[in-house]
C-alpha cells in the first residue's frame, strides 16, 4: 500500500563550506538522484556541424572563398568547445560559486579538478584555440590544412570528453528519502513520504542555490545545515562534490530540471 503523503518541516542552519565538508565526511549512504542539465544556447553539436560544413565548402571553393570558409570553420569549432566548457561549468554549479571561473585558465583548472580533462588534453586544446585566436584577433586566415586539422582535433576531443564525462548528468541529491513524482506533458507534482537517512543536496534552484546536509530528526522533521554557493569557492565546491561522490556513489536516476524543482519545493529544499 502506498505511503501517506506527509508535510515536511525543516530548520535551516547556516554553515561554512568547511562545516558542510566535515559533516559530509562522517556520512555514508547510497546512490541518490541527479538532474538532467540542458546545454547552453544551441549546444556544441550545432557549432561542430557548421564547422564541418565550412570545411567541406572550403574544399570546393576558389582561393578567396576558401579563406572565408576556413576562418568560419575554425571559429565555429572553437565556439563548440567554448559551449561544451560552459555546459560543464553549469552542470557542476561552478557558475553559481563565489569567484566563479571566468577566464579560460580558471575554467580549464576547474575542469581538471573535476577530472573532465587532464593536463595533456588542456595543452592540446590550448594550441588549437590559439589557431582560432590567430584568425579572430590577428586577422590571419588559416589554410585549408590548418582548418581541417583544427576542426577534426576539436571534433574528436569534444566527443572523447563527452564520453568520459557526460555533461548532461549533473549532481543534485546524494542519498535517498521517500517521495513520488508524477509527471505529464503539461504538469508535474510531487509528494513527500518521509525522511530516512541523512542526504547531501547540491541545489541550483532560485532564490539561493546552496550545498548542504539534510539531517532528519524523525520522519517529517529535519535540520538543513547549508552554505550558499555564492559563498563557496570553486575549490571548495570541487571538494564537496568529490567527497559526496566517494561517500554515496553515482546517482541511480536522473530527472529533468522541472521535476527536480517541483520536488525540491515540495520537500522544502528551495
Amino acid at each position: 500500500m502506498p505511503s501517506a503523503r506527509l508535510h515536511p518541516t525543516v530548520e535551516v542552519e547556516q554553515a561554512t563550506p568547511a562545516d558542510v565538508l566535515d559533516g559530509l565526511e562522517t556520512l555514508e549512504g547510497r546512490s541518490g538522484q541527479g538532474i538532467l542539465v540542458t546545454p547552453p544556447g544551441d549546444g556544441p553539436d550545432r557549432f561542430l556541424n557548421w564547422a564541418l560544413q565550412e570545411v567541406n565548402n572550403a574544399r570546393q571553393s576558389t582561393s578567396e572563398e576558401q579563406a572565408h570558409h576556413c576562418v568560419d570553420a575554425v571559429l565555429n569549432a572553437r565556439r563548440a568547445l567554448a559551449c561544451l566548457v560552459d555546459w560543464y561549468l553549469q552542470r557542476d554549479l561552478a557558475t553559481l560559486c563565489k569567484d566563479a571561473p571566468g577566464a579560460a585558465k580558471q575554467q580549464v583548472k576547474f575542469l581538471i579538478m573535476r577530472g573532465v580533462i587532464d593536463e595533456l588534453t588542456s595543452r592540446v586544446l590550448e594550441r588549437a584555440i590559439q589557431k582560432r585566436n590567430t584568425a579572430e584577433h590577428q586577422y590571419i586566415s588559416p589554410t585549408l590544412a590548418v582548418a581541417e586539422d583544427t576542426v577534426e582535433l576539436l571534433r574528436r576531443t569534444v566527443a572523447a570528453i563527452r564520453t568520459q564525462s557526460p555533461p548532461e548528468y549533473g549532481p543534485w541529491i546524494f542519498g535517498t528519502f521517500l517521495h513520488t513524482v508524477f509527471g505529464s506533458d503539461n504538469t508535474c507534482r510531487a509528494e513527500f513520504h518521509g525522511w530516512r537517512d541523512p542526504i547531501v543536496v547540491f541545489s541550483r534552484f532560485a532564490p539561493q542555490p546552496w550545498v548542504g546536509l539534510v539531517l532528519p530528526k524523525n520522519k517529517t522533521d529535519a535540520v538543513i545545515r547549508r552554505t550558499l554557493l555564492k559563498e563557496t569557492t570553486p575549490e571548495e565546491l570541487v571538494q564537496l562534490l568529490l567527497v559526496a561522490g566517494r561517500k554515496f556513489g553515482a546517482p541511480s536516476s536522473y530527472a529533468d530540471a522541472k521535476s527536480c524543482e517541483v520536488l525540491a519545493s515540495e520537500v522544502r529544499l528551495l
